[in-house]
């Protein structure tokens, strides 16, 4: 068990570390200034931090201190990456950042979180329901101890995260060596500057398919919290989009007029 705490850090801390050195590359190109890249950063990483712990905060026995629930393992990835893009957005506009650097945050952030999952499934947590499946594990950690196949949901999460990351880095790469992707009504009208949002929604439908296969507690209509979550967070970041293109095409077509 302290192999696998230890384990579980150590991919914790690659992953911090991954996604801060792709960060600071990616980010090259935007030419901000130490303080409002800094700022960017920090703000994301509270607003995380901070979202990620509410769920099991706001659900925390009465016996236990709020301190012991703040301290203890539990997060979710679904509010965390909500949490962190609002943290980033309030940094910008406290710093007065006007360019869009959400492009620049999704692959190093989808790649962390890969890096994450691989820690969990190491420590034996986020583990799915029991299945008949060939390719099922057996988790030590589960209620059963480990005498049945469970959804290795950590593997599930992984290739997810991986390809989205691969997906958005061929496509914010190509626009950014194609000229014409970024004229007016060009390949990248709607992605570019939105993959964050994109990443967020993609994810939250993800997560809702994936809820059926883990062992979380049901609730309204026989939906489990994070399923909820993800209705709000896709319905949210979908309005989001929407807006965004409509003001784009209003001032393209301006532009054009």
């Amino acid at each position: 068990m302290l192999g696998s705490r230890i384990a579980y850090t150590l991919c914790m801390i690659a992953a911090t570390v991954v996604a801060g050195l792709l960060l600071r590359r990616r980010q090259t190109g935007l030419f901000l200034p130490p303080l409002q890249r800094w700022g960017i950063a920090i703000g994301g990483l509270i607003g995380a931090t901070f979202a990620a712990k509410i769920p099991f905060i706001l659900s925390v026995d009465p016996d236990t201190s709020l301190l012991a629930a703040w301290l203890s393992d539990g997060k979710t990835i679904l509010w965390g990456l909500t949490g962190g893009y609002i943290g980033v957005e309030l940094a910008k506009w406290s710093l007065l950042v006007k360019k869009s650097t959400g492009d620049t945050f999704v692959v190093p952030v989808a790649i962390a979180i890969a890096i994450g999952r691989v820690g969990c499934l190491l420590f034996g947590c986020c583990y799915g329901v029991p299945t008949d499946q060939s390719w099922g594990i057996a988790f030590v950690t589960a209620p059963d101890g480990g005498d049945l196949l469970r959804h290795p949901t950590q593997i599930y999460e992984i290739v997810f995260h991986l390809s989205f990351a691969l997906i958005a880095w061929a496509s914010i790469n190509r626009g950014s060596i194609d000229p014409t992707s970024t004229n007016q009504g060009g390949g990248q009208s709607l992605t570019k500057g939105n993959w964050m949002p994109i990443y967020l929604i993609s994810y939250a439908a993800f997560r809702f398919a994936t809820e059926y296969i883990r062992p979380e507690i049901r609730l309204a209509a026989g939906l489990t919290l994070y399923q909820w979550s993800a209705m709000v967070i896709a319905a949210g970041f979908s309005a989001l989009l929407v807006a965004r293109y409509r003001s784009r095409h209003a001032t393209d077509y301006h532009l054009g007029s």
